[in-house]
């Protein structure tokens, strides 16, 4: 059986971008951060995606924050189908990435959700998209067991 992979430093962000919005139904900002975290965790991690590595996301199932674990799904090909995509209630813009020993805690910046309440969803998300990472999230990789 032929298995996918990604390549964080090679994609085409916005082929990814529209196969997340293809999945959730539209595009908006919690969408588009989490394919952007998930293609992070991937580069910090050195992982290829789908198989390997397992993410816990922090942002439950009520929306708009939930939204943000289809886009790990999509930018990290961990799913909650194949089980190594675990959505705890925690109901903040985190998520715990794991690969080959390694732990990778990212969180979306506070000052950044903070812009999304009263934006126009595309204008946002298109922003987004282009914000280098360091202005997008806070991430640790902790020590390995």
């Amino acid at each position: 059986m032929k298995t996918l992979t990604i390549d964080p430093a090679q994609v085409d962000l916005r082929e990814m971008i529209d196969r997340g919005t293809k999945l959730h139904g539209h595009m908006g900002p919690f969408l588009v951060v989490g394919i952007r975290m998930g293609l992070h965790a991937l580069s910090l991690l050195e992982s290829s995606g789908y198989f390997g590595i397992h993410a816990t996301s922090q942002a439950g199932s009520k929306t708009p924050l939930s939204c943000l674990n289809d886009g790990i799904q999509i930018g990290s090909g961990c799913t909650a189908g194949k089980g190594n995509l675990l959505i705890v209630n925690g109901g903040i813009p985190s998520a715990t990435f794991t690969c080959a020993g390694k732990t990778l805690s990212i969180e979306l910046r506070e000052r950044v959700v903070n812009t999304f309440p009263g934006s126009d969803l595309i204008a946002k998300s298109e922003e987004l998209a282009i914000l280098p990472a360091k202005e997008l999230f806070t991430w640790t990789l902790l020590p390995s067991d």
